[in-house]
C-alpha cells in the first residue's frame, strides 16, 4: 500500500497553502489593513501601489488579504468590502468596467454602454460595501511596445474611485509606477510605494529571512525527509536555484513534492530537487541554463561576484540587443510600420 494512500490528495496542493510571512510581505499586509480601516471613516480616497520584480509576492499579498477580509453575506445581500481583479494585458475602460461588474456578481455584466456599465458599477460597489479596490498587474496601464500610459483608463480609474469613494491598492513590477506619476490627480491619492524586493544574499537579513522561510517550509512539509535546511550550504543552493524569489522557490518546492508523491518516495536529497530545479525552472528561465545546477554535488557553494551576479538575473526579462545591425554587418533601416508604431 502506498505511504501515502490517505493524505496524498491533500498533499498536492500543500505548498500553495503554506505561508511564511517575511518582513514586507507583512508591511504591506499592515499597509493594506490601515487603508481598509482608514477608508471606513475617510471621504478622501487614498492610493497605495505595492511594486517589485515577478515572483516576489504580490499578488500573494492581495490573496493572503482577500483570505482575511472574503465577501459574504447578510440580510441585505452580498457584501465585498475588498474587490481585487487582475487588471487584463490590454485594458480598456469597458473591460475593466465589465471585469468588475462580473466579480460584483452582475447577471448582465456585458450588457450596456460604456457609460451605463459605469453608472450601474458605482451603483453596486455601494450596495457591496465595497471599500478597497486592488489591482493586480497594473503594469498594464502601460503599453511598453508603445511606451505609453493608457490614459483614457487611468482617468476613468481616478473618477470610479472619487465617486464610489474607495481606496486603491495596486500592485505590479515597477514601471507601474509610471501610470501613477503621469496622472497627477491619481498621484495626488497615493502614498510612499512598498517595495517588495527579491532576496540578496550580500545582505545579512536577506539571508536571514530567505534561510528562515526555507526551514519554515520544510517544518510544514515534515511529511518529507529534507537536506539539512539550516546549513548555510544547502540555504545557498536553494537561493541560487532561484534567484532570491519566492515565487521561484514555491514552484520549486512544488515540482520536487509532486515527485516524490509520484514516485511514493518520502525522501528528498540534492538529486531529487536537481531533477525539479531542471523540471521546473531551468527551461523557463534565460539566466537558469542546464550547466548552472546548484544541486549538483560538485557545485561550489562558495560565493563569488560571478555566481552573485548571475542569481540576480533569475527571473529577470532579458533585454532586446539595441544593435539594430543585419549579419552582413550592415546597419538595417528601419521599416515605416515600425517608426510609425512607436518601437524604433
Amino acid at each position: 500500500m502506498s505511504s501515502f494512500s490517505v493524505t496524498s490528495e491533500n498533499l498536492d496542493d500543500l505548498v500553495d497553502r503554506i505561508l511564511i510571512p517575511h518582513t514586507q510581505f507583512e508591511r504591506a499586509i499592515a499597509r493594506i489593513e490601515q487603508c481598509l480601516r482608514v477608508m471606513q471613516r475617510c471621504a478622501d480616497p487614498v492610493g497605495l501601489a505595492i511594486v517589485g520584480e515577478s515572483r516576489t509576492g504580490k499578488s500573494r499579498t492581495l490573496e493572503h488579504f482577500e483570505s482575511r477580509h472574503p465577501p459574504f453575506r447578510t440580510a441585505d445581500g452580498r457584501k465585498v468590502p475588498f474587490l481585487r481583479v487582475k487588471v487584463p494585458s490590454k485594458p480598456t475602460v469597458k473591460g475593466l468596467a465589465e471585469l468588475l461588474l462580473y466579480h460584483l456578481g452582475d447577471p448582465a455584466f456585458d450588457k450596456g454602454t460604456e457609460i451605463a456599465k459605469t453608472l450601474r458599477l458605482v451603483i453596486l460597489l455601494e450596495q457591496a460595501g465595497t471599500v478597497i479596490l486592488a489591482l493586480d498587474e497594473f503594469q498594464h496601464f502601460y503599453d511598453k511596445t508603445t511606451r505609453k500610459v493608457q490614459h483614457h483608463v487611468a482617468d476613468w480609474l481616478k473618477v470610479l474611485v472619487d465617486d464610489a469613494k474607495l481606496g486603491l491598492i495596486v500592485t505590479g513590477l515597477p514601471r507601474c509606477l509610471s501610470v501613477i506619476e503621469q496622472n497627477e490627480q491619481l498621484a495626488g491619492r497615493f502614498m510612499t510605494p512598498i517595495h517588495l524586493p527579491r532576496f540578496d544574499w550580500t545582505n545579512e537579513d536577506d539571508r536571514e529571512e530567505f534561510s528562515g522561510i526555507l526551514m519554515g517550509m520544510g517544518e510544514s512539509l515534515s511529511v518529507f525527509k529534507w537536506p539539512q535546511l539550516d546549513s548555510p550550504e544547502i540555504v545557498f543552493r536553494f537561493y541560487c536555484a532561484t534567484g532570491g524569489l519566492i515565487g521561484y522557490l514555491t514552484k520549486l518546492l512544488k515540482q520536487v513534492t509532486w515527485n516524490a508523491l509520484d514516485a511514493d518516495n518520502h525522501s528528498i536529497g540534492l538529486p531529487e530537487l536537481s531533477a525539479a530545479h531542471h523540471e521546473a525552472l531551468i527551461k523557463n528561465d534565460p539566466a537558469l541554463q542546464p550547466r548552472f545546477d546548484p544541486f549538483q554535488r560538485d557545485f561550489s557553494c562558495e560565493m563569488t561576484e560571478e555566481i552573485i551576479h548571475q542569481v540576480r538575473t533569475i527571473g529577470t526579462v532579458q533585454q532586446e540587443p539595441p544593435s539594430q545591425r543585419e549579419p552582413s554587418g550592415r546597419t538595417r533601416k528601419p521599416k515605416a510600420s515600425e517608426v510609425l508604431s512607436g518601437r524604433i
